[in-house]
């Protein structure tokens, strides 16, 4: 009886119509901590998320609903990046037990080279089995850094490697370190990639483009079952304007709010920082920024009580 009520209260706490990615990389690897994630845990997110109704969607689900092909439901995504060789020995057996599918970006370089990564024998039973696959770069490189063309011959060497021993086009990125900017958006749709991920948290709607697709970290603390409840239940933010803007060189927030309440502001280098909710509109700022990279987080409650949040990359002005 208390199962059956507690289950209860998480499907009322739950946002549903929501979709959210989960983003994993090594599995049962002791050595690497801070990209590690127990497949007891695994287990653990995938029973949840079925005993919660969630659908289980893949990339193409995804793609079909982006462009319109498939309604929004309340849908999770499991999603591997570099495709080391835990992927196959500890992650595909427990995906194979519960019959739920998942998706792996593979970094070339690594790929079918060293012992920790994949071989192409292992990414080829995998791919029978139904797994996707997607580009996460050749070099992992820090690509908005880099000169443009930097970035495209990169992508390119992934898809010749790819090509050679595959026969599926490649058609989802994950950005390396989550990084990207507008012109590596551009290079992305001139090789027809109709999805791109990036590294930061948040639930997804086709309202948020198809190339900035977040994905909630699923490791360390991160990957508890109360943490799992709490991202499930958060919805999507939207804003009709980029919420941030650089003038001399400091970082300024400044975005329209009406119908939301109690924000918060919190910038990775900063941590949570004050501001001014009047009228309708939240600013904060200016900020001295000192780091290349930084994230913004804005969170609000809605008039549903629930909490509303988006995260968005930001890169030094001279990097826009």
């Amino acid at each position: 009886m208390k199962k059956l009520i507690f289950l209860f209260l998480l499907l009322s706490y739950i946002s549903f119509s929501n979709i959210v990615l989960f983003i994993y990389h090594r599995f049962d690897d002791e050595r690497y901590p801070t990209t590690n994630t127990w497949t007891s845990e695994l287990e653990m997110h995938i029973k949840t998320v079925k005993k919660l109704g969630y659908k289980i969607w893949t990339l193409k689900d995804l793609e079909d609903y982006v462009y319109g092909k498939k309604e929004e439901e309340n849908a999770v995504i499991f999603t591997i990046d570099d495709g080391y060789v835990t992927t196959y020995t500890k992650a595909f057996p427990v995906f194979k037990k519960y019959n739920v599918p998942f998706s792996v970006f593979l970094y070339f370089e690594g790929v079918g080279i060293s012992k920790e990564y994949l071989t192409w024998e292992m990414v080829k039973e995998m791919s029978k089995y139904g797994v996707e696959f997607g580009h996460h770069s050749y070099s992992h490189d820090k690509f908005p850094f880099k000169d443009i063309d930097y970035f495209e011959e990169d992508l390119i060497k992934g898809i010749k490697i790819w090509n050679k021993h595959m026969d599926t086009p490649l058609k989802y990125y994950a950005y390396p370190y989550g990084y990207y900017n507008k012109k590596m958006i551009e290079v992305l749709k001139k090789y027809n990639f109709k999805l791109a991920f990036i590294q930061l948290p948040g639930p997804f709607t086709r309202e948020i483009s198809a190339y900035e697709i977040p994905r909630e970290p699923l490791l360390q603390d991160w990957a508890t079952k109360s943490h799992l409840i709490y991202v499930l239940s958060r919805k999507p933010l939207i804003l009709k304007k980029k919420p941030y803007f650089w003038k001399n060189g400091k970082l300024y927030v400044k975005t329209n709010l009406k119908g939301y309440s109690n924000p918060v502001v919190y910038i990775r280098e900063k941590g949570i920082v004050e501001s001014s909710f009047k009228n309708d509109i939240l600013e904060a700022g200016p900020f001295e920024i000192q780091n290349r990279v930084n994230s913004l987080m804005i969170s609000v409650r809605g008039k549903d009580k629930k909490e509303y949040v988006r995260y968005y990359l930001i890169l030094k002005e001279v990097f826009q």
